[in-house]
């Protein structure tokens, strides 16, 4: 029987601690999926590595990222930043929108 699982964990770095949740798959690592918070500004977003920007509602802009292998919708929320990673090789089934469908879920 395959497992998927959720694991937690935070880390502590310069200017804070980083709260990390990763799914994954254990019958192929490319169907991860990380979920990162961390403080306002923990991140910084390099012009370069911009591929596209998002309004999310409430107004604050989205930013989806390319960094390697992976591909970053990076976004902040009151004194909070997100930022939700996804192999390159899922962009297909898990397409931007999705991601910031999820993140315009964040209510709290």
């Amino acid at each position: 029987m395959v497992e998927n699982r959720w694991v937690a964990r935070t880390n502590e770095v310069d200017g804070g601690d980083i709260f990390e949740m990763e799914f994954i798959n254990e019958q192929s690592s490319v169907n991860n999926f990380m979920i990162n918070v961390a403080v306002k500004d923990s991140f910084k977003i390099l012009d370069k590595e911009v591929i596209k920007e998002f309004r999310l509602k409430g107004g604050n802009t989205a930013y989806l990222l390319s960094i390697g292998d992976a591909n970053l919708l990076v976004f902040e929320k009151d004194n909070l930043q997100y930022r939700f990673s996804i192999d390159k090789r899922m962009s297909e089934k898990i397409p931007p929108e999705i991601l910031v469908q999820i993140a315009n879920s964040i209510d709290y």
